[in-house]
């Protein structure tokens, strides 16, 4: 090659320079507008916040109903207990602990009735002798 070493470099040092400039605007985040992601909410849409009635034979001490990875404690001494319960859509998975004011065995049940919004009315009864513990496997499809 004929020329200037010295002048060979700079017309190198200019290229990588421009090549350095192009690829960083390719890797630039602000040369092309992003597409704006709706914000989701806070509710999780695999659970159906469902209403529930629980009817217990008997007083209870306590009684704690696990669903959606959630523990919903009740202390009361009426025999009907009402609230809302989150639970999953598909086949979820409901564990019921009832630990009864009397502490002899004695047979006793209690029935749980949910009712999720735009589904059939689903009843469980549970039994046993002494304290309670269950698990109900529900079928929600839509």
């Amino acid at each position: 090659m004929r020329g200037s070493p010295l002048i060979r470099t700079i017309l190198v040092l200019i290229a990588l320079t421009v090549a350095g400039f192009g690829l960083s605007m390719l890797g630039n985040k602000r040369s092309a507008p992003r597409p704006t992601i709706p914000e989701e909410s806070t509710a999780n849409p695999l659970l159906i916040e469902t209403p529930f009635v629980l009817t217990l034979s008997e007083a209870a001490k306590t009684i704690t109903i696990e669903s959606a990875s959630e523990l919903h404690h009740f202390e009361t001494s009426s025999q009907t207990i009402t609230g809302s319960l989150p639970v999953e859509k598909g086949h979820p998975s409901l564990f019921i602990d009832i630990e009864w004011e009397d502490p002899n065995p004695s047979p006793r049940f209690a029935k749980l009735v949910l009712e999720p919004a735009g589904l059939p009315t689903l009843k469980k009864v549970f039994d046993s002798n002494g304290k309670l513990s269950d698990v109900w496997e529900l079928h929600l499809h839509e």
